[in-house]
């Protein structure tokens, strides 16, 4: 960046990892949308806020590439071997690498080939009857407390329990893949400890070692299982290789699992804290769709997080020069707050008729895999509770993220009636 001239105006370059951001991100994605939209990070990256330069680089991937390279040097797994990176670090790193969201076409295309059958639309709603039930027992469960935690007690078991039933996972297995998911969260941001990053190393290890057990226990004894499918299925003559069907387990499980939790519960919230909304969809259930519509552009579930890219030959943005080799990332929550495409973004709507396609599954080639599936598990926990809760409270006056898991609210306490 070119040195700052006497007298002149810092530029404003906020901590995009400090919890303040996370808790709160908004203030500062608004500002810099308005105030410097193609943003040089103090972290070593690019970080862009409107809509359209968002959609351009997401539907771009000859100049914008999905590759594991575009982690950028903020990420300590994308360090050089000279840096000093150990070899469970190596290890996982090619994990990662081997996923099929940090790769370009023709490779992504392959594989996305052989996973997305498991997630079209006649697939999900195939499902309807089970996620029905896994809604009923939850809700069962629950209808005799005077309150409960709509994250915690609800919204969080849905689409863990479904995504582990469609990948294969015992329910006996379930919460100890889950809270093993959860610990290797922090080898995606800066190290801040080493224990931490210890434990999320360790934690990579054992979904590793568990995965690979599993595929050969399916490839022993195949069940219906989505583990048994992808072990057996051919695109164009093609299969997954061991490490590619090991990431893939893995990407499918976070894209169905911790996305539709924080719907869930930040689109429930959303309609408690607007009594007439709420008012609105217990007379119209027909209002149910676009109020989904409007969770996800209002309050996007990784609101604070961002789609990372890496610029492949020198490109403008904005009037600026991004180089070839650069980390670019793309707020996909920002990008549906901004003004000159959704007016007036910061009121929730849920009669809103949106002027653009929503960014919040992305768009182009890496457009979310489990975007039908999130809508669809969504809309039935939600016309669950106006069935057996339609007079619900919200108790907790002013939520706040979890400081370890900064992507989910720490507390959402519910008066069920």
């Amino acid at each position: 960046m070119p040195p700052q001239a006497a007298g002149e105006a810092q530029p404003f370059r906020p901590d995009l990892y400090d919890y303040a951001f996370e808790n709160d991100p908004l203030p500062i994605l608004n500002r810099l949308r308005a105030e410097d939209p193609v943003h040089w990070s103090r972290h070593g990256f690019w970080f862009l806020t409107r809509y359209h330069d968002v959609s351009a680089v997401l539907k771009d991937p000859a100049r914008f590439s999905s590759a594991a390279a575009g982690w950028g040097t903020s990420n300590p797994l994308a360090r050089k071997d000279s840096e000093g990176n150990t070899g469970a670090e190596k290890s996982l790193s090619r994990s990662f690498a081997t996923s099929f969201n940090q790769m370009d076409p023709p490779d992504h295309t392959r594989i996305r080939a052989l996973v997305q059958r498991a997630f079209s639309r006649r697939s999900v709603e195939e499902r309807q009857g089970r996620i029905e039930g896994v809604i009923r027992e939850l809700v069962d469960a629950l209808d005799q407390r005077e309150s409960f935690d709509l994250v915690e007690d609800f919204a969080f078991h849905i689409p863990i329990i479904v995504a582990s039933e469609i990948i294969g996972i015992p329910s006996s297995d379930r919460d100890q893949f889950r809270q093993a998911f959860e610990r290797t969260a922090v080898l995606m941001a800066p190290k801040q400890s080493e224990e931490s990053w210890a434990q999320g190393l360790e934690a990579g290890r054992w979904i590793g070692r568990y995965i690979r057990a599993l595929i050969a226990e399916r490839r022993a004894a195949p069940t219906g299982d989505l583990i048994s499918a992808l072990i057996e299925a051919e695109e164009d003559g093609n299969r997954l290789s061991e490490q590619e069907l090991s990431s893939a387990i893995s990407t499918i499980y976070t894209a169905a699992g911790t996305t539709t939790e924080r719907l869930i519960s930040s689109g429930i919230m959303l309609l408690l804290t607007h009594p007439a909304q709420w008012e609105a969809v217990k007379a119209d259930r027909k209002l149910i769709d676009s109020a989904l519509e409007e969770m996800l552009r209002f309050h996007h579930p990784l609101q604070s997080t961002s789609t990372n890219r890496r610029c492949t030959v020198d490109t403008e943005i904005g009037g600026k020069i991004i180089r070839a080799g650069d980390t670019v990332r793309v707020g996909l929550g920002a990008a549906n707050r901004d003004p000159e495409v959704f007016p007036d973004p910061d009121r929730f709507d849920i009669h809103r008729k949106m002027p653009a396609p929503l960014l919040s599954f992305g768009a182009g080639p890496h457009f979310c895999i489990g975007a039908a599936l999130v809508r669809f598990e969504t809309r039935l926990a939600i016309e669950a509770v106006l069935d057996r809760w339609p007079d619900m409270r919200l108790l907790t006056e002013h939520p706040v993220k979890d400081p370890k898991r900064p992507d989910r609210y720490k507390e959402l306490r519910v008066a069920p009636r």
